[in-house]
């Protein structure tokens, strides 16, 4: 990769790294967000998957340490279930419980607490396989968005060397056109996914066993009736409950796993808006100078769905034997080889020889006419009568000229070259950079990842709101200057958006004046507007930020103004209201008429 070499936490504390080496393996590292650094690749839901996990696993502990490796079994004699009188029922039946445990125990009863076992081994070592969690593909994709992440959030000067940012894009374009971690994630929460479902069921299974409902599909019940030796002993199971009602909890636990997996599985499909893919609908509305959308977002869920299904169908019939047939072609050697390489020349120079060979076949053709018809005329011996019927012809040929002219033009034209097809632009709803974006956006504020954009794509940011003169006016009537800024653009509504819920951007700010800070109002017609009180003929400076969610987004540039001191003149003109920009042309005035009239003085 492009910034391995340079990311400074990669190749530092090399003895925290050998010793997480075993930690690595089982993936806990990942999942619980805590690898080289505090940029968390684990969402809530996959930590969610691994505590399950361990709880599944801490399940079959637990009933394999109560059950012990063979489940218990009692067994009396026939009489002793009604009687317990008879001198038999004192003595001690270990052994005859021993011989009859294979007659009497169930395949549930002799090995539910071997199946908990099995099962969470399967489920915890679901993590060790490198599909997604633990492999490197997936950590150096991570590594180098979180890389650009960290330079550009920090503001380094190292953003601003014109080499770096070419490679930045390079990186970011790799991102872009890639589908290696959508790809991963799918298939890792799909196997669990499946393992999840066959876990229930068969666990299910066993739990039906051991209730008193008489429900058991599968006909895993023992046939014996709870007796043996010709039923001459009556046998019971001590821990049926304890296995009943772990069987329910590790149902109930294996189910939320279950949909667990289904979401993150539904979360690689892509469909903007659903499932935690909400920066998809952000970046499609991104739009660079010209107007023209700078990703290709498909947002039809109907097609997304279909290209997901043809991908998969592609992956499960196509794939393989397009690995069959590479595999066999390379072991045949029929590869192609160099003399089967042809040179191919290029378009211009094949066109330009193809009219050079029509001019001359044409002039070819001119000549040969023209010396057939001087020999005709000479054979016949009437040169006068050539030379009569010559100026005769002279206006015919001019006639059959122009069709010949026309016909060329026509052939020129058809003739002209077919501008190049150009392969469509892919959908980017798989693509690697939406993916890390939208798996951070659990960890990280989505204006955060918003106002990113900004910094690799061609978008104005917050930075460029700037007070707006001609709106922002002087209400005469209280002294009240009310502060309006221009809009951001798409940014700014997408930001808007995404604080719809918790009031929007606002804009934080104060006037600073001869009697010191002056904090603002709120307007009612709109949340943005910031209101002061202000005195006829200060000086301010407006100080003020763009704010959301409680936090600075974006610092906005200072700005100076003057009050006027006498307000009669722009209140017969524009009204109760004067806009800002009718006395900050005057106050602009007044200060270039000073500014003009100080070099005068100091030469007198």
């Amino acid at each position: 990769t492009l910034f391995n070499s340079s990311v400074p936490s990669l190749k530092q504390k090399k003895h925290p790294k050998q010793k997480m080496a075993f930690l690595d393996i089982l993936n806990i590292p990942g999942l619980l967000g805590t690898d080289l650094h505090a940029f968390k690749r684990a969402n809530v839901y996959d930590k969610l998957d691994l505590g399950l996990a361990g709880v599944v696993a801490l399940i079959g502990v637990s009933v394999l340490i109560l059950n012990g490796f063979s489940s218990p079994l009692t067994c009396v004699p026939a009489g002793c279930s009604s009687s317990g009188t008879s001198t038999n029922c004192a003595l001690d039946w270990t052994y005859q419980s021993g011989l009859c445990k294979n007659e009497v125990l169930s395949l549930p009863d002799a090995n539910f607490h071997y199946l908990l076992v099995v099962l969470a081994l399967l489920l915890v070592g679901l993590l060790t396989v490198p599909i997604y969690w633990g492999s490197n593909a997936s950590k150096e994709l991570f590594d180098n968005f979180y890389y650009i992440w960290a330079k550009l959030k920090n503001g380094d000067e190292e953003c601003k060397d014109v080499e770096w940012k070419r490679r930045m894009h390079f990186v970011l374009d790799q991102l872009k056109s890639g589908n290696s971690l959508t790809t991963r994630y799918a298939l890792y929460h799909g196997v669990a996914l499946v393992l999840d479902l066959v876990a229930l069921v068969v666990v299910g299974l066993f739990t039906l066993n051991f209730t008193d409902l008489g429900l058991d599909p599968l006909g895993l019940a023992s046939t014996s009736g709870g007796k043996c030796a010709s039923d001459g002993f009556t046998c019971a199971i001590p821990n049926r409950d304890l296995f009943k009602w772990f069987g329910v909890l590790t149902c109930l636990v294996l189910l939320v796993k279950a949909v667990i997996n289904l979401k993150c599985l539904l979360f690689s499909l892509g469909l903007p808006g659903l499932f935690g893919r909400n920066f998809l609908i952000y970046a499609d509305n991104l739009k660079d100078n010209s107007d023209k959308s700078i990703y290709n977002i498909q947002t039809n869920p109907i097609m997304v769905l279909l290209h997901t299904l043809l991908v998969v169908l592609k992956l499960i019939f196509i794939a393989p034997i397009q690995w069959l047939l590479a595999f066999c072609r390379f072991y045949a050697r029929k590869h192609d080889s160099p003399k089967e390489i042809i040179k191919r020349l290029s378009a211009t120079n094949i066109r330009a020889e193809q009219k050079e060979t029509k001019k001359v076949e044409k002039e070819a053709k001119a000549l040969e006419t023209a010396v057939n018809g001087d020999d005709a005329a000479l054979k016949n011996g009437d040169a006068a009568a050539k030379n009569g019927d010559a100026k005769k012809e002279k206006p015919k040929e001019k006639e059959e000229k122009k069709p010949k002219e026309a016909e060329e033009k026509k052939e020129e034209k058809k003739e002209e070259p077919k501008s190049t097809p150009l392969v469509a632009r892919p959908a980017q709803n798989w693509s690697d950079l939406f993916f890390i974006i939208d798996i951070l956006s659990y960890n990280i504020d989505q204006c955060d990842l918003i106002l990113f954009m900004t910094k690799i794509n061609p978008v104005p940011g917050l930075e460029n709101k700037k007070v707006n003169v001609d709106i922002s006016y002087l209400d005469t009537s209280n002294n009240t200057m009310v502060v309006s800024h221009t809009d951001a653009g798409v940014i700014e509504s997408l930001l808007d958006t995404e604080l719809a819920t918790e009031g929007g951007l606002q804009i934080v700010g104060w006037l600073e004046g001869p009697t010191g800070i002056m904090w603002s109002q709120r307007t009612k017609d709109s949340p943005k507007n910031l209101a002061f009180a202000v005195s006829l003929g200060s000086t301010y400076e407006l100080v003020s930020a763009v704010y959301g969610r409680g936090r600075m987004l974006a610092r906005l540039q200072n700005f100076t103004f003057q009050c006027p001191q006498d307000t009669k003149k722009q209140m017969k003109k524009y009204g109760q209201n004067i806009p800002l920009s009718a006395f900050i042309s005057q106050s602009l005035f007044q200060k270039f008429s000073s500014d003009q009239g100080r070099p005068t003085e100091g030469l007198r």
